[in-house]
């Protein structure tokens, strides 16, 4: 997994965004890329031409899955934070 901070920033990955981005790699068999800048970080895996992107805020002490939205061509899908699931199933299978 690539663990990474923007340019010019030493931040460490939270855990619990580490934790997404390994299973997201057990989902997709891609290598995520991640990157944190201050209180935000993203989680990104890509299958054939469609991009998942998870995003991440530190708040109240602790970081959280704030939301996740598939990417494809111009195309964007936004799930709320309780629809990872959902967003993975239709990440991998087309279903939106």
């Amino acid at each position: 997994m690539m663990r990474q901070a923007e340019p010019g920033c030493a931040a460490e990955v939270p855990q619990v965004v580490a934790s997404y981005a390994g299973y997201l790699r057990t989902r997709t068999h891609a290598e995520p890329q991640i990157s944190v800048t201050g209180f935000h970080a993203e989680v990104s895996a890509g299958v054939r031409d469609k991009t998942l992107v998870l995003a991440f805020g530190y708040r109240n002490g602790g970081w959280s899955l704030d939301s996740a939205e598939i990417r494809h061509g111009e195309k964007t899908t936004a799930f709320g934070r309780r629809e990872l699931a959902g967003a993975v199933a239709a990440l991998l299978n087309h279903a939106r």
